[in-house]
């Protein structure tokens, strides 16, 4: 490959054009005698300059069939394509040069004479790899050494010294120069709330008289957030405000934010391309992931901590959070951040991931279980989901009118730590059940995962519920065949309907009475959050809401739990008269069913709306009242 003429098309993002680097790096030593001509954007131009690996530059603000005419002036003998797109591959196929190189992605196989075949799950989607190792493979096609695979950038000296000019606070800080990415071009669904960007600048600035500079893109979202920081209550003194430096008030090239990059002693940023920078440089980096997989950009870079939102919606790679909150982001503390800083900023780096939530591991295609959980489970010899069905040795709690599909086991497990495990089964579910099932999750699950995903969305929203210690499913060509959920039976606690605090219990003394008050405050508060979360319970009894001796309220039994896409307020009001049917007549006075209300509505008087929804309510106890007597039961709440 001696004397040809290559041609190099880069990748567009900036980040992956970062990524790339160890495979240009590659190719420029296979062909050190060969003339070498990179063709990018001038985004991926600008971050890339100074270059060693290239000797020539095109750019790519022409249409098609101009690119392809241009290069077909160049007699180039090869072109390599990092671009995936099929119009790169026509535009090189259509300049005849000869060897055309890169994936067989996007349909342009045929335009390849060089193919590489990216990896791919049995789903069909592609597989999540590295992006430097995609890139190597490559480099590795046309024989070249990818041994290293250390991301490389250049700075001009003139950039550093213009950087000096424009922000002399750099120059001779008090403290550390901590570097905050708070933006995305990816979309806002990467992006780490400001009002925590805000507090985890406050605890830099007063733990390590830290100089914060907050880095945005020059457009008015990004500038947004920035100002959204530096304005929080929490930065307000006079103090403060001098260790903060805007960047949305600087315009800076690309030149001088790598220079600006090469000052910092630690960069926290949301995963987008000015990571990939730091990285570059050798700086220590805190990188936060929510709606797209760490693995694509991972480069098992030492200086880097990732911290993953891994909540159950997350992967999604969409730039834009379709759910109701943020949770993949929205799970990420201020702790685990800060955290992460100090070890960095301390070189007493104790991992390279934390994660937002415990992490469950998947022991096959039909078997999920929290690692803490595993082996106790295995000496039980539940390894499988056939194990799990096979199990009759647990306390069956079945009941009377519990369908036939459904099972109910409690079991004990350890040592050296017995805990007691709640399995519910799903055998063979009636196509009428997994289809209303569906529509409560809004596509095609499992009873059992459902269950599951349920129990987890509360728990990131804040709602105490059960903890999940293993799922799994299997499934017939289309339907469920098979499900289930263990959970872990919640430490001193017991059902309302069982056990109310003591105070109900005891005599009626003005101690009493004030605890009474403060319990169905803080119930109305829990229904309330609840209910903000756009959940509906559908049994929402005072047999499905725990208490434990610390004060606080958790709700079991979720399956009937979901989001209703329509008549929402109905199926509020059926939760509300639930909640008012199961409350014992002989503990809850009709004035303290109004304080429950009020502080469930956070008003201080009702009006004519609540008296409407108050109606119906009652409409519906009675309706389950008449329910009951023609059963012969009595309701809980008549005295």
């Amino acid at each position: 490959m001696q004397d040809n003429k290559i041609l190099v098309w880069l990748p567009s993002p900036m980040g992956d054009a970062i990524l790339c680097t160890p495979a240009l790096r590659a190719d420029q030593e296979k062909f050190k005698s060969s003339e070498i001509t990179f063709l990018a954007n001038k985004t991926v131009r600008n971050i890339l300059s100074p270059c060693s690996f290239n000797d020539n530059w095109l750019d790519t603000d022409e249409n098609l069939l101009a690119i392809a005419k241009k290069l077909k002036e160049y007699k180039f003998s090869h072109a390599i394509l990092f671009k995936n797109s099929f119009a790169s591959a026509l535009a090189v196929k259509l300049a005849k040069i000869p060897i055309r190189i890169g994936y067989a992605r996007e349909h342009r196989g045929l335009l390849l004479t060089d193919k590489l075949q990216p990896e791919k799950l049995p789903n069909g989607k592609f597989k999540p790899v590295s992006m430097v190792d995609y890139y190597l493979k490559i480099a590795s096609k046309i024989g070249a050494d990818i041994d290293n695979k250390n991301l490389e950038l250049s700075i001009e000296p003139s950039d550093i010294e213009n950087l000096k000019t424009e922000l002399p606070q750099l120059s001779n800080p008090d403290g550390p120069v901590i570097i905050f990415v708070p933006g995305g071009a990816f979309g806002q669904s990467k992006c780490w709330p400001s009002d925590r960007f805000a507090e985890t600048a406050q605890r830099l600035i007063n733990e390590y008289n830290a100089t914060i500079v907050i880095s945005v893109a020059p457009n008015p979202i990004e500038k947004k957030i920035a100002k959204e920081i530096c304005s929080s209550e929490l930065l307000s003194t006079q103090a403060a405000k001098n260790k903060i430096i805007n960047l949305a008030d600087h315009s800076l090239s690309l030149g001088q934010l790598k220079a600006l990059f090469s000052f910092a002693d630690l960069v926290i940023a949301n995963d987008t391309g000015p990571r990939h920078i730091a990285v570059a440089l050798g700086q220590k980096i805190v990188t936060l992931f929510g709606p797209n997989n760490p693995d694509w950009t991972d480069t098992n870079y030492e200086n880097e901590i990732q911290i993953v939102g891994n909540v159950t919606c997350s992967p999604c790679h969409n730039p834009k959070c379709t759910k109701d909150k943020h949770y993949c982001m929205g799970s990420i503390s201020v702790d685990m951040v800060y955290n992460a800083a100090k070890e960095l900023l301390e070189n007493n780096r104790s991992q390279s991931k934390v994660f937002s939530r415990k992490g469950f591991i998947k022991i096959s295609d039909s078997f999920t279980v929290d690692p803490d959980f595993k082996n106790s489970l295995s000496d039980m010899n539940l390894n499988s989901i056939d194990d799990i069905f096979s199990l009759d040795t647990a306390k069956n709690l079945n009941k009377k009118n519990l369908a036939r599909f459904r099972s109910r086991l409690e079991f004990e497990i350890g040592p050296p730590h017995p805990t007691t495990l709640f399995l519910k089964r799903y055998d063979n579910p009636p196509i009428s059940a997994q289809l209303k099932n569906w529509i409560s999750g809004h596509s095609r699950k499992s009873l059992g995962f459902l269950e599951f995903e349920t129990t987890e969305n509360l728990s990131q929203s804040g709602i105490n519920t059960p903890e999940t210690v293993a799922y799994g499913e299997q499934w017939n060509l289309f339907f469920e065949k098979r499900s289930f959920i263990i959970t872990k039976k919640i430490p001193d606690a017991e059902a309302l309907e069982r056990k109310l605090p003591d105070c109900f219990q005891d005599k009626t003394t003005a101690e009493n009475i004030k605890q009474r008050k403060i319990f169905i405050v803080e119930l109305a508060e829990f229904i309330r959050k609840f209910h903000e979360t756009n959940y509906r319970h559908r049994d929402l009894y005072f047999a499905h809401i725990f208490h434990d001796d610390k004060g606080n309220f958790f709700l079991i039994d979720l399956a009937r739990a979901f989001k209703p896409i329509l008549q929402s307020r109905r199926f509020q009001i059926k939760d509300i008269a639930q909640l008012y049917y199961s409350a014992p007549g002989k503990y809850f006075s009709q004035a303290d069913r109004l304080r429950f209300y009020l502080h469930y509505t956070n008003r201080e008087k009702i009006n004519l709306r609540d008296k409407i929804f108050i109606r119906k309510v009652l409409n519906k106890v009675q309706s389950m009242v008449k329910h009951d007597k023609k059963h012969g039961r009595n309701a809980p709440f008549e005295k």
